[in-house]
């Protein structure tokens, strides 16, 4: 049940003194506990929880300093806030009691004026940290869900890239197939039709020579086409795993840059833009290909969605080169740039230019956060309006495990 008044408990060997200290709190409206040593003061303190503590320091048994210390030792009583009442008055036992964990020192004889104006300004003080306490609990509340809530969105875009990225893919791979099980499907006809001239004893040259070329073209159509399937299937195979599993291992950076783009194809040829990537081969990190395939993946659909709002075919170069124990990746666009007012906040979370709810505004924030944090790295970005935006990103060669 809540207190209806404030609660103070004196702790005095003089009963005089207690009576008088009572006559004084009572007319203002104070609950009170009383006790005539230590030992009992620390008992009331422990069960009654009061708001706060006059201490007397000379009594029987413990004095004033000890029962200090232990009221500050024990997590019931250790934010009740104390303040020392006794005649002495001398700098060194003041000093003695804020060591042992007193608020404040009040020198006897006790003047009334003077103890109900520390009384109540400790006691404003203490529902004043108590609110603070209260709204910084609030405030870690709010972050973490905060956290949680972007974990989320971050996860969900994730699984969206994938979900694209599997669609695309899918796509894709309809073509070679469709052709290769177009140019089999003929071989298997020549080869039945062949056959029945073989049967019927009629076989000529020119009919030899027909299903010859008729099974070299076929056969390196499907060759060629399966092959190309299977370059596919490879590539999304890696980057779809590494999305999802966001494991630490070692990856020559161009050859894996390469694969990531190649799953981009599809919706690539949707736009008629087009990659470049150029720069050292022999550049390898030991990271996390999973969140290096998400930054570039989101890089590219952010000069798609915000790069080119007038259509055309747009350029867009990545350049890899190691500087000592670092790997620079430059990304350029040739798109409409960004404007001066928004650079600075392109990182941001939920900031988009996007109108009509085309865009989330996270895919340079989730960037910003896998490059930082993730990789180990910094992002930085220029542009100029109507020529180009360039990203400059900075990775370790090899990041710590996180």
């Amino acid at each position: 049940m809540e207190r209806k008044e404030q609660t103070i408990l004196i702790i005095d060997d003089q009963p005089t003194n207690l009576r008088v200290m009572a006559e004084y709190l009572e007319m203002d409206g104070f609950e009170l506990m009383v006790a005539q040593n230590g030992e009992d003061g620390l008992a009331i303190a422990r069960a009654g929880q009061p708001d706060i503590i006059l201490l007397d320091v000379m009594m029987p048994g413990i004095d004033g300093f000890e029962t200090c210390r232990r009221l500050q030792q024990d997590d019931r009583t250790r934010d009740i806030p104390i303040i020392f009442m006794t005649a002495l008055a001398d700098v060194d036992h003041k000093v003695k009691g804020f060591e042992a964990g007193a608020v404040d020192y009040v020198t006897k004889p006790i003047q009334q004026a003077e103890v109900l104006a520390r009384i109540n300004t400790h006691l404003r003080l203490r529902e004043l940290t108590r609110q603070i306490q209260q709204s910084n609990q609030e405030i870690r509340d709010a972050f973490e869900n905060l956290n949680a809530t972007q974990r989320q969105l971050i996860e969900s875009e994730k699984m969206a890239a994938l979900g694209n990225l599997v669609a695309g893919v899918a796509h894709e791979i309809n073509t070679p197939i469709g052709i290769g099980v177009t140019a089999a499907s003929t071989l298997a006809d020549e080869t039945a039709l062949f056959f029945k001239e073989i049967e019927n004893g009629q076989i000529k040259r020119s009919v030899l020579e027909d299903y010859v070329n008729v099974a070299r073209d076929s056969s390196e159509l499907i060759l060629r086409n399966l092959s190309r399937a299977a370059e596919l299937v490879q590539s999304f195979k890696q980057v779809a795993v590494d999305q999802t599993n966001l494991d630490q291992r070692k990856f020559s950076l161009k050859p894996y840059l390469t694969e990531v783009i190649r799953s981009l194809g599809p919706r690539l040829k949707q736009t008629g833009h087009r990659i470049e990537i150029e720069g050292d081969d022999q550049v390898k990190l030991t990271s996390y290909p999973g969140a290096f395939s998400q930054v570039v993946t989101n890089l590219v659909m952010n000069s798609i969605k915000h790069g080119y709002p007038y259509g055309g075919h747009g350029l867009m170069r990545f350049e890899v080169y190691q500087d000592a124990d670092r790997v620079i990746l430059q990304y350029t666009d040739n798109g409409c740039g960004i404007s001066p007012e928004n650079l600075n906040k392109i990182f941001e979370p939920f900031f988009t230019t996007a109108r009509h709810g085309e865009g989330t505004g996270l895919g340079l924030h989730i960037t910003y956060n896998l490059v930082t944090q993730k990789l180990g790295g910094t992002i930085r970005c220029e542009s100029q309006v109507g020529q180009y935006t360039q990203f400059t990103i900075q990775l370790p060669i090899e990041v710590r495990k996180s």
